[in-house]
């Protein structure tokens, strides 16, 4: 019996760890990361630099409101890429993206604008 109750708890604790997060900031690309100290710089990063080739090869990720940039993983800078070809907004790209965070990276489920 305590075998059993042992692998339920296992077996709970391995899916309350690997539950989606939900993380809400400004998309960006991973080539602007490091201007992101600027004040403002999240609201202020345009749609066209998001569509600008070296940055998009560089990957997306989200900067939080704490400061800290979240790397997509490669099927997220594809969701990304997606998204952004539909968006009609030109700046403050506010999202919230859900999936499995991992360190300093998201394993992206969903980007949805704010």
């Amino acid at each position: 019996m305590k075998k059993i109750a042992m692998v339920l708890f296992a077996g709970l604790a391995v899916a309350a760890f690997a539950s989606d997060t939900h993380v809400k900031g400004y998309l960006l690309a991973q080539g602007c990361a490091s201007e992101s100290h600027k004040p403002g710089f999240g609201a202020k990063h345009p749609k066209d630099c998001l569509e600008k080739e070296d940055c998009a090869k560089s990957g997306f990720g989200v900067l939080t409101k704490d400061k800290k940039f979240i790397k997509f993983d490669a099927a997220g800078n594809q969701q990304a890429r997606q998204f952004i070809a539909r968006l009609t907004r030109k700046s403050n790209i506010k999202v919230a993206v859900t999936g499995n965070v991992d360190g300093e990276q998201i394993a992206v489920s969903r980007i949805e604008l704010q």
